[in-house]
C-alpha cells in the first residue's frame, strides 16, 4: 500500500524511488550535482550518489587535501 502510495505522488513524472525526478533541480529545489562536479576551489570531488529524500539528496565526495 505505502509503495502504491509513493509511486501515485511520481505518476506525473518519471521518477521511481531510485530517482527523485528532475523538476525538483530549480531554484529552491535541489541543487543539481554530477559525479565529478568539484566544490570549494576543487578540494571536494563529488564520487557517488549515496540518497535522496524530500528535504536533500546526499552525496559522496573525496576530500583532495586530506584524501
Amino acid at each position: 500500500m505505502a509503495e502504491e502510495e509513493d509511486n501515485l505522488s511520481c505518476e506525473s513524472s518519471d521518477c521511481t524511488s531510485e530517482d527523485e525526478g528532475t523538476e525538483d533541480y530549480r531554484r529552491g529545489g535541489y541543487h543539481a550535482v554530477r559525479i565529478g562536479d568539484s566544490f570549494k576551489n576543487g578540494r571536494y570531488v563529488v564520487q557517488s550518489k549515496l540518497g535522496w529524500g524530500h528535504f536533500s539528496t546526499v552525496w559522496l565526495a573525496w576530500d583532495t587535501h586530506r584524501s
